[in-house]
């Protein structure tokens, strides 16, 4: 098909056509084509010297496109590099609503892993944020485990998309995380498949690595008031407080200890499982997080080591009755776990010793007790 067009061209393109004018007798519309079809030539050649630079050249434009349409269209909002940044640090430890990622990636229609990296890395082409993800899977046709790799962009923005991924794959395909690295350029998350006990619930993985916050905000927004008195009143008396069981307290108002059972009672509520299902140094580890919410020492020490293990409580009380008693009670609780252990005392030390380490160490007026002291108030 000819299509025929007036068109208006100055002399000094007339005098650039000159070399296809002669060449095409002065026919000037054999002219103009010919020198279309050298610049078309011209073009594409240089277009293979870019290679994959073009290509994603017009991608970016693509994506620039896309991003203001969206922004038109009021799906996306404008906001500041540096105040998003703000947002995300300051809701660390947070977990994303289920219903948030789903409005990203619509869990009806991505099925596979291969699917699911393709629309992540086109969806963070269109939001612009610079972010590459690969998969490494093992296991079919249901991966057994996924090795999720981030890399490049912003890290603040790669841990929201770290995330978003990982409780897709937790709800959607039954991985959960195992392990999290993260660097300044580049972000790896190790999932493993699991098997839900309750689907409503969090798995343990990705609330430990994404959302150790998460509870603990819970609580304060249900009594707000209450927490915020109580932080209050620790700041200003500088944590001088105890925070302890009602009946821990009056056990030691009335001289009347809890007795090795209660205590292996309430660990088992506390922990959800018996004495018996812990190795030593759980029992240790657990001992410390109790210690340390008590408050009724002001530092401890602990050695997890396998042959070698001891824990070491620091406290500033001068008064021997409740030095005694203190040793008691952190007695009547190792005593629970089923592990032989002697301790050791000085006015502002105890250290209960479990290994070998404690023979090399000095303790002035130490006082050996019995792992089953008689201790009267």
């Amino acid at each position: 098909m000819i299509v025929r067009k007036n068109i208006s061209i100055d002399q000094c393109y007339i005098d650039k056509l000159k070399p296809f004018l002669d060449k095409n007798n002065g026919n000037l519309s054999a002219a103009i084509r010919d020198s279309i079809e050298t610049a078309c030539q011209l073009i594409e050649e240089k277009n293979g010297e870019k290679g994959d630079n073009s290509k994603d050249s017009n991608q970016a434009l693509r994506n620039a496109e896309s991003r203001n349409r969206m922004i038109e269209e009021e799906e996306f909002l404008l906001i500041h590099h540096t105040m998003l940044e703000w947002f995300i640090r300051k809701t660390s430890g947070l977990l994303i609503e289920e219903s948030t990622v789903y409005e990203l990636i619509n869990p009806y229609t991505i099925k596979k892993i291969p699917d699911f990296i393709d629309y992540v890395n086109a969806l963070n082409n269109r939001l612009g944020w610079k972010i590459k993800v690969d998969a490494e899977c093992t296991g079919s046709p249901e991966p057994e485990s996924v090795i999720l790799t981030l890399s490049n962009g912003n890290p603040c923005f790669r841990g929201v998309i770290a995330h978003s991924l990982s409780l897709f794959l937790a709800k959607q395909m039954k991985l959960d995380i195992q392990g999290l690295f993260s660097r300044s350029n580049v972000t790896k998350v190790y999932l493993r498949r699991f098997e839900f006990l309750d689907y409503e619930k969090i798995p343990k993985g990705l609330e430990e690595y994404f959302g150790p916050m998460e509870s603990t905000f819970k609580e304060i927004r249900k009594r707000p008031e209450f927490w915020k008195n109580l932080i209050k009143i620790y700041r200003e008396q500088n944590y001088q407080r105890l925070s302890m069981n009602k009946k821990v307290f009056e056990a030691f108002v009335s001289g009347d200890l809890p007795s090795v059972d209660d205590i292996a009672r309430e660990f088992e509520l506390f922990t959800g499982k018996p004495p018996e299902a812990f190795t030593l140094s759980e029992h240790i580890m657990i001992f410390k997080a109790l210690y340390l919410t008590d408050n009724i020492g002001t530092e401890i020490e602990v050695c997890t080591e396998k042959g070698s293990e001891y824990v070491r409580l620091i406290h500033d009380y001068c008064d021997s009755k409740v030095c005694e008693r203190v040793i008691c009670y952190y007695s009547n609780i190792f005593k629970c776990i089923g592990h032989p252990f002697t301790v050791t005392s000085s006015p502002h030390m105890i250290v209960f010793e479990f290994g070998k380490n404690l023979n090399n160490i000095r303790i002035p007026e130490s006082r050996l007790i019995s792992s089953e002291p008689s201790l009267t108030p």
